[in-house]
């Protein structure tokens, strides 16, 4: 049978430098609206989405997300020139056992890889691509595709989907893979099965208070991350 692995980026694949993030969002939005963004204005980002950070930190200043939303196509261009001069192997750690794992179920025939993420699609893939990965995740769902992160692993299974010309995923046949509680809350609202890891923000404790189906250290000894990932599929 086929299976669907929908990963998430940062905290699970890789870690970009931390502060740079934030820097730049509230570099952008200064900008743009001649508006000084203060420390208490940015929210924790882990697993939020890009539009959900950006109307989060708009409202914070005073800004309605009715005046952000007609510029949101200029946002992202603006990002992903932002993040291109920061998107360098001295600010990307790929997290243990990574690229031995993804390239090891890209292999399997009966797995597709794709991504469930709160970055906008470009940076998404600017990210994947310091390190060579963007080429094993050929769509899924973005930050820039809803600000609500539990719309996107519909979105995602239909794009795949679209490129097998019909539907061969659905919630029974997929999996997620992240690091945060809003992963995992993703998950549960689409009746997925999930796999939490502590390699972003959150401890295995603090992970396991969400209630994954799950929850892993990291991907370090390949073998076991392989046997962990296939026992979801095994459970649906």
């Amino acid at each position: 049978m086929k299976k669907l692995i929908l990963f998430d980026i940062d905290g699970t694949i890789l870690n970009f430098r931390h502060g740079i993030a934030k820097e730049l969002f509230a570099s952008m939005l200064e900008e743009l609206f001649n508006r000084p963004v203060p420390e208490e204005a940015i929210p924790y980002f882990h697993g939020m989405t890009d539009l959900q950070i950006i109307r989060t930190i708009a409202e914070n200043i005073g800004i309605t997300y009715s005046e952000v939303e007609p510029i949101i196509p200029g946002i992202w261009q603006k990002m992903l020139a932002m993040f291109q001069e920061h998107s360098k192997e001295e600010n990307i750690t790929i997290l243990p056992g990574i690229p031995k794992l993804i390239e090891q179920l890209n292999k399997d025939k009966n797995i597709s890889l794709a991504l469930v993420t709160g970055n906008f699609m470009e940076n998404a893939y600017l990210k994947l691509s310091v390190s060579g990965l963007d080429k094993y995740f050929p769509t899924g769902a973005f930050g820039c595709d809803s600000a609500d992160r539990n719309a996107l692993p519909p979105i995602a299974i239909q794009r795949v989907n679209s490129s097998y010309n019909g539907e061969v995923f659905n919630n029974t046949n997929s999996i997620i893979i992240g690091d945060t509680f809003r992963d995992i809350e993703c998950a549960h609202v689409n009746k997925i099965k999930v796999m939490a890891v502590a390699t972003g923000g959150f401890t295995i404790d603090e992970l396991n208070a969400h209630k994954p189906d799950k929850v892993i250290r990291d991907f370090s000894d390949l073998d076991q991350s392989i046997n962990d990932i296939y026992s979801l599929f095994d459970l649906n």
